[in-house]
């Protein structure tokens, strides 16, 4: 079937009409007409019935339209992507963007808007993960680009992956706002003097900072609730359930009803950049997108060095 044909067909179809479709697509009506009579003849059925109003199409018509919407947006990205090789010279008109849910708060929406100005023909998907699960994809070749943290779970070093340090990401208390440690004016907390507190934590169990923070400052922490997301662990916290070890990449999401102190001996967590290495290829979108996040990084205080 002809692109040109499902796209005349598809637009009476959206406007009812057939001297409107053929106005807005720059034809003739007798030459939009031509172009569904040739769908109707390759399929040997009848796409469109007249009414009062306009035009409608039958119900093998109804059935053609689901999948030329399909065909004609899956041809317009093809369209736009070898545009982008062409004009970029780039590798990839299309890049797949994976990040954790604190790198998403602050550092993913800045790069991304630099990015696509700059850039603005290469597509960019992004989802959001946490770091066992992003490297794998990576390796796999679903991802081109993930923001990772190197703990938990630890950031190994893989073969024909390049890891970018970005920052390092200052690890902060959050409180409710009625706790007894909650004064921002106190100056740096203790995290000794939360030794008997309930926690807020992830899944990862001990393999974590706050683990880890907490055994430096010589105590186990107590774990009454595990929550994967922050927006729910936030929520515990406000509620008065606990307290919580949250990166300072979220402070652009913190909720107003949370204390955030800071720590006399914090924590750290390193965030990096890690793309697929290409050996035989100059800089590409990805690299681009890399630099981008170096960029935001280094604007916010981060290293951006590269190991």
């Amino acid at each position: 079937m002809d692109v040109t044909a499902l796209r005349s067909f598809s637009e009476v179809c959206r406007r009812g009409s057939i001297s409107s479709a053929a106005q807005a697509l720059g034809y003739t009506q007798s030459a939009l007409s031509r172009h569904i009579a040739s769908l109707e003849t390759r399929l040997r059925a009848p796409l469109l019935c007249r009414h009062a109003r306009g035009v409608r199409p039958t119900p093998a018509g109804a059935a053609l339209l689901e999948h030329a919407t399909a065909i004609l947006a899956q041809f317009d990205r093809a369209e736009r992507e070898v545009a982008a090789v062409a004009r970029y010279g780039t590798a990839a008109a299309r890049i797949r963007v994976g990040a954790v849910p604190s790198a998403s708060a602050s550092l993913l929406p800045e790069a991304l808007t630099a990015f696509t100005a700059e850039r603005p023909a290469v597509r960019v998907e992004f989802t959001e993960d946490v770091t066992p699960r992003l490297l794998p994809r990576l390796l796999d070749g679903e991802l081109d680009v993930a923001v990772l943290t190197d703990y938990p779970p630890g950031l190994p070093a893989h073969e024909g992956l390049r890891a970018v340090h970005l920052l390092d990401d200052e690890l902060l208390c959050a409180l409710p706002r009625d706790h007894r440690l909650a004064d921002p004016d106190a100056g740096d907390l203790d995290l000794a003097e939360l030794a008997e507190e309930t926690w807020v934590e992830d899944y990862a169990g001990s393999a974590s900072v706050l683990a880890t923070a907490c055994a430096r400052a010589g105590f186990t922490p107590r774990i009454d609730i595990r929550c994967g997301g922050w927006l729910g662990k936030q929520a515990f916290v406000a509620a008065g359930l606990g307290v919580l070890l949250a990166p300072s990449l979220l402070l652009p999401a913190f909720r107003p009803d949370l204390a955030i102190r800071r720590l006399s001996e914090p924590p750290f967590r390193s965030v990096y950049a890690v793309l697929q290495q290409r050996h035989s290829a100059p800089p590409d979108a990805s690299a681009a997108f890399v630099e981008a996040l170096r960029d935001v990084a280094v604007r916010s205080g981060g290293a951006g060095s590269s190991r």
